[in-house]
């Protein structure tokens, strides 16, 4: 019997999104790289989910071929690896911050303080600017550093 080949997650926009981020794992990932100013490997270990290591890595693996993130050696010290989002990642940001607006509504135990809310509510595109700023002010302080 011969295995028949899964058909890729293109086409439809769900699927699509579901087969690069749709793991818990890489969802956290793509938070703490976009809302949370991480870049080293060291750092998503630090993570309050406590990733596995073998997690992490495969994870990594699988943004970096799918086009969200870029590796990147530390010339200084090369066993460190830094990774760095694409335009392709950055530009989940909107709907990263509208689902933090909508866990303020239904999660009653959510660590977003209300007034984020209100100030994506009020002014989304501010409130997206805000946060390119400070993806640009991580990446030129971690480019500083790898070069």
């Amino acid at each position: 019997m011969t295995k028949t080949e899964k058909a890729p997650w293109i086409g439809c926009p769900v699927r699509y999104a579901a087969g690069i981020f749709g793991d818990k794992w890489s969802f956290v990932l793509l938070r703490d790289v976009l809302l949370h100013g991480k870049r080293y490997y060291g750092e998503f270990l630090t993570s309050d989910e406590g990733i596995a290591t073998n997690v992490l890595a495969g994870r990594l693996l699988r943004l970096e071929q799918s086009g969200m993130l870029t590796r990147h050696v530390d010339q200084h010290k090369k066993s460190k690896i830094c990774y760095m989002p694409t335009a392709k990642a950055r530009a989940l940001l909107p709907a990263f911050l509208a689902m933090m607006v909508w866990a303020t509504e239904y999660d009653k135990c959510t660590e977003a303080p209300q007034s984020f809310a209100a100030a994506f509510r009020e002014n989304p595109k501010e409130t997206i600017a805000w946060y390119e700023a400070e993806i640009d002010r991580v990446n030129a302080k971690v480019r500083a550093l790898i070069v």
